[in-house]
C-alpha cells in the first residue's frame, strides 16, 4: 500500500487490476479501509507481509547510516537515523491510515480470520519460513504462502529462504501454492527454486535497479535478462517446459528440517 501513484492508477495503466500487498496497520478500521479499497478497484490477490511485526535487530543498519548532521530530508527521502521518511502525500494509499510501526503483538491469527471474513480476495501471507507457520496458514483459510525473510532485515539469521523453502512445502502440503522471494538474481536461481516445488518466484531488488538507472526499459532488460537465463538453465537441463522441472532436475533437495 505505501506506493508513490495510487493502486487505481497502476490499474487503469496496467488495463487490469494487480496484486495488492501491505502491512496490517495498527487500526482495524484501517485495515477495512484499505482492504475494501483495492477490492472496490477489482484487485484479486491481497497479500500481507507478517515478518517484521516484531520489529527487528538494526543495528549494523545504523551504523551504516549517515553521520551529516544536516537535514538529509533537503535532497533524499531518508533521515539522518537511516529510516525512511517520505514527504507528506507521497503514499496516496497511506492517507489517513496510522502504519503499524513496531507493535509486536499484530498480526494475530485471529486477524487472518478477521481478514478472511472481511475480503472475497485471495489471500497470501507473505514472510512464512517454517513448516510450524505454513501448517498454520493451512489451518486458518489462507490460500496461498510466499517464502521471505524481509530481504534478511528482519531477524538477520542468515538463513537465505532457499533453504526455508522446502520445509514450508512440506507443511503447506500439496494443496497449497507457495511463492519464494529474497536473493534471486539469476534465472538458475529461479530454476532451483521451482525444481525445489515453487509455484513462483519473485523479485526485488533487481528491478529496482533497472528501474532506478533506465527507468521502464530498465526494468523490461532486466526481466528479459532473467527470462533468458531460465530458459538458457531450463534447455541445458533437459526441461524446456516448466511443467518437466522436477526435484531430480537439481539433485538432491535437501530434507525439511
Amino acid at each position: 500500500m505505501g506506493t508513490s501513484v495510487a493502486f487505481e492508477e497502476v490499474t487503469k495503466a496496467l488495463g487490469s487490476p494487480p496484486w495488492a500487498q501491505f502491512d496490517m496497520p495498527l487500526r482495524w478500521e484501517d485495515t477495512e479501509k484499505a482492504v475494501k479499497r483495492v477490492e472496490d478497484a477489482g484487485c484479486p490477490v491481497l497479500v500481507m507481509t507478517v515478518d517484521g511485526f516484531g520489529g527487528r535487530n538494526a543495528e549494523t543498519q545504523i551504523r551504516l547510516a549517515r553521520t551529516d548532521t544536516r537535514n538529509c530530508l533537503g535532497c533524499h527521502p531518508t533521515s539522518n537515523a537511516g529510516r525512511i521518511t517520505l514527504p507528506a502525500g507521497s503514499e496516496p494509499m497511506m492517507e489517513g491510515i496510522v502504519p503499524y510501526g513496531s507493535n509486536p503483538h499484530r498480526p494475530t491469527w485471529q486477524d487472518v480470520d478477521r481478514l478472511k471474513k472481511l475480503t472475497r480476495m485471495k489471500l497470501v501471507l507473505k514472510g512464512i519460513e517454517t513448516s510450524e507457520d505454513a501448517r498454520l496458514c493451512k489451518e486458518h483459510g489462507v490460500d496461498a504462502i510466499e517464502v521471505s525473510n524481509h530481504g534478511g532485515r528482519a531477524t538477520e539469521d542468515l538463513r537465505p529462504t532457499v533453504e526455508s523453502l522446502p520445509e514450508v512445502i512440506d507443511g503447506a502440503g500439496s494443496q497449497m501454492k507457495v511463492l519464494v522471494d529474497g536473493g534471486f538474481r539469476r534465472g538458475a536461481d529461479v530454476y532451483k527454486a521451482l525444481a525445489m516445488g515453487a509455484s513462483a518466484v519473485g523479485i526485488g531488488r533487481p528491478y529496482i535497479y533497472g528501474l532506478t538507472g533506465f527507468g521502464q526499459e530498465g526494468v523490461e532488460r532486466v526481466l528479459d535478462i532473467l527470462r533468458t537465463e531460465l530458459l538458457i538453465t531450463m534447455r541445458a537441463c533437459g526441461t524446456p517446459k516448466l511443467a518437466q522441472i522436477t526435484p531430480t532436475s537439481i539433485g538432491k533437495v535437501p530434507r525439511a528440517r
